[in-house]
């Protein structure tokens, strides 16, 4: 019997690097190469393609029709589990976030180590929207979700503002704003919406983001 190849510490090193990959591609803006995924491991592309088919096979990696790997929609259901209380609570506000905005809601939370979006919403009638899908990660030193959330763990640092507002920092040609979502017992949280740049009445959406976020802080029992 082959025994599984392990980490200093006992853990196993073929789960931390599955886990790894994820990361690696939840965080990229753009799908990628295998051979950039390789390269950013620091392992043989065998090893990567041996990885990969699991998690393909599990439903977390799916290749896209240009070839390059991105999250699978099995991440997306795993998001869903995550602080189930504060989703079904967000949902509704979500929904009506899109509708009257016309842009894409989305509730994103801190993982301890990056800013993990758990639920989003897209406007139904609008012509164009952007996609935020659950289970999506990135640096809380990016986007505005992410500032929010940073000003929450270090307020001495980050002073924290009543709204932060970004364009180009997660994804090229997007812009976002955010408010906090600040519930006791629950990780640093943020509501925010997604858009494509233009004239916009910050203070207004950042209104309507707050007023969501106060009613979702009741409806959790915060």
């Amino acid at each position: 019997m082959t025994s599984l190849q392990t980490e200093p510490d006992g853990g196993s090193q073929t789960l931390s690097r599955g886990l790894r990959v994820l990361e690696i591609i939840g965080e990229s803006e753009v799908p990628l190469s295998v051979a950039a995924l390789a390269e950013e491991l620091g392992i043989h592309r065998s090893m990567v393609y041996r990885l990969l088919k699991t998690l393909e096979q599990h439903g977390f990696v799916r290749k896209n029709a240009s070839g390059g790997l991105v999250m699978g929609m099995r991440i997306s259901s795993l998001a869903r589990g995550v602080l189930q209380s504060l989703q079904e609570a967000a949902a509704p506000e979500l929904a009506a976030l899109a509708e009257e905005l016309e842009m894409t809601a989305f509730l994103v939370s801190y993982d301890g180590e990056s800013a993990v979006t758990l639920r989003s919403a897209e406007p139904l009638n609008a012509q164009t929207t952007v996609a935020k899908k659950p289970g999506t990660r990135h640096s809380i030193d990016r986007g505005a979700p992410g500032h929010v959330i940073r000003s929450q763990l270090e307020p001495l640092t980050y002073p924290a503002q009543r709204f932060e507002s970004s364009q180009d920092e997660v994804l090229l040609g997007i812009a976002s704003i955010a408010v906090p979502l600040v519930i006791p017992g629950n990780p640093p949280s943020a509501l925010a919406v997604l858009f494509l740049p233009h004239v916009v009445d910050a203070e207004q959406i950042a209104d309507a983001l707050t007023a969501s976020a106060a009613r979702i802080v009741v409806a959790v029992g915060g």
